[in-house]
């Protein structure tokens, strides 16, 4: 059974989980981050509860697909690719054609499996696939679709106790609710009602912790600005919570994709945000 399955990460999933750059989802990077080759599937699923035993061997499926994982014991691709070194021909007289074939079709083998490959490029590949986003979605959307929101695991973990907390939006009831509901919890709020005002916090002095950002600005496209901030060296501790009236899967995805850390549907409800806000802030609202 596939919870009884150990697996570890390959070279190239400790290359990917190394290097922040590289654009997998959070969760993905979090099953990646788990995965140390002593860990069970249903250790995996203890530490995800999010997910389920369908969503287990889709996620550790498409990580061994992309030569990130491997079950324990199983020799990886590029592992592989390594030790065929040691079954080349033995020459007196050092390289002939057919032995310098062999090594350059190796070594290529090697740098397909794991880099250097360029962090745009990865970006690039990974947003116009979309799998890891879209498998990943097939648990949350669900859940958000019940309760309104998704929010990753541990989203709330490192935040500190008095967080700064930028809500981008152009609805003065709603910013009003989130102010008062945030304010309530601790955090020190601030309002951006405009593209340009957001941007003023974000490279301002006091740099907010998370950003609640409505994805339905005028003259602003929510998941642009998130492309932007995801790509954006000097905002990467920066956590951002889009809401947004677009709750088909896809837009979820995307949403993933490009790193947010929750999503919450339009129209605010009183109790979808009763709910959501603690797992955002790790603490009671009262």
């Amino acid at each position: 059974m596939l919870t009884d399955i150990v697996f570890e990460r390959t070279r190239t999933g400790t290359l990917y989980l190394n290097d922040t750059s590289v654009a997998l989802s959070a969760g993905f990077r979090r099953m990646l981050a788990l995965i140390d080759g002593k860990k069970t599937g249903a250790d995996l699923l203890v530490a995800m509860p999010q997910l389920d035993h369908e969503d287990l061997a889709l996620w550790t499926g498409e990580l061994t697909r992309q030569h990130l994982i491997a079950v324990c014991g199983e020799v990886p691709v590029e592992d592989m690719a390594f030790s065929l070194t040691t079954e080349m021909p033995q020459v007196e007289h050092g390289y002939t054609i057919e032995t310098g074939t062999l090594i350059n079709d190796i070594m290529a083998d090697v740098s397909r499996a794991i880099g250097p490959e360029p962090a745009p490029a990865v970006e690039e590949r990974l947003r116009r696939t979309g799998r890891m986003a879209a498998i990943e979605s097939v648990s949350s959307h669900d859940a958000m679709g019940r309760a309104g929101f998704f929010v990753y695991p541990n989203t709330a973990a490192g935040l500190p106790a008095q967080p700064r907390i930028c809500i981008a939006g152009h609805l003065p009831a709603q910013n009003r609710v989130l102010e008062l509901l945030l304010g309530r919890a601790g955090c020190e709020v601030a309002l951006a009602p405009t593209a340009a005002a957001m941007r003023a916090q974000l490279y301002g002095p006091r740099r907010p912790h998370l950003l609640m950002l409505d994805a339905d600005m005028p003259r602003q496209d929510g998941f642009r600005a998130l492309e932007t901030i995801a790509n954006d060296a000097s905002l990467r501790a920066l956590r951002v919570v889009l809401i947004s009236e677009r709750g088909a899967r896809a837009d979820l995805a995307q949403a993933m994709l490009l790193g947010a850390a929750g999503y919450i549907s339009k129209p605010l409800r009183k109790d979808v945000l009763d709910a959501a806000l603690p797992q955002i802030l790790g603490r009671p609202v009262s």
